[in-house]
């Protein structure tokens, strides 16, 4: 049940695995991994459920070490002005903690007079930055498969994580990490699928379809390669 460090110790087998092209290994690891990640998954949605940690403005940080010690356990929102990095401060944190908290990498941007918060699929996208005209004017200039919430859409105040509020977050995650699903599934070349999946993974390390297909994927590779 130290599902944290299990993933720790997948992890690396699955770098040392790739590195050695050993898919038989891949095949096997994929699905223990995809039960650690999930039962991570499931103890954050078991603590404090807080979706509205934004920033209230460019002159206000959001101190990512004050937040995860304040909600060391449970589902977060947080959103920096214009900025994901509070967001991927606190990722920082809760890896180097290992806790079980969770965020969306997300920024808040002010719209004709109200705020939207945005959520980015990866680390590694640029984010825009300043104010908007309007929405549309914001869409625009966003990243590939990025999601758009307006403030109001959102609960406010912290809640105890219930089936309900875990629905809520599966959902996003979900929809987050679709198209990244689909663009897997257009994959033919095996090796290509790994990765597209695995990028899925990156999205939201929960994604179980991802791991599944990553697990078959590598089997049949391995199956490939004995028969040759």
């Amino acid at each position: 049940m130290e599902y944290l460090a299990c993933e720790r110790t997948l992890e690396r087998a699955e770098r040392i695995a790739l590195e050695r092209e050993d898919f038989d290994s891949l095949g096997r690891l994929y699905m223990p991994l995809q039960e650690a990640r999930r039962q991570r998954r499931q103890r954050c949605g078991e603590g404090v459920v807080r979706l509205d940690l934004f920033a209230e403005g460019p002159g206000h940080t959001l101190d990512a070490a004050q937040i995860i010690a304040r909600y060391p356990h449970g589902q977060l929102l947080i959103a920096g002005w214009c900025s994901i990095e509070p967001a991927l401060r606190f990722r920082q944190l809760q890896r180097e903690r290992q806790l079980y908290v969770e965020t969306w990498l997300a920024a808040v941007y002010p719209v004709a007079g109200s705020r939207a918060v945005v959520i980015v699929p990866t680390a590694d996208v640029a984010v825009p930055s300043g104010s908007n005209d309007s929405i549309d004017d914001l869409v625009r200039r966003l990243p590939a498969h990025s999601i758009v919430i307006g403030e109001g859409a959102l609960p406010h105040g912290e809640r105890r994580g219930t089936t309900e509020t875990f629905a809520h977050a599966m959902s996003i995650w979900e929809r987050l990490h679709a198209p990244f699903l689909a663009a897997a599934d257009m994959q033919v070349d095996p090796i290509q699928k790994v990765h597209a999946c695995r990028r899925a993974i990156e999205v939201d390390y929960a994604c179980e379809l991802a791991h599944q297909k990553l697990s078959d994927t590598a089997r049949q590779m391995a199956r490939q390669r004995r028969d040759v």
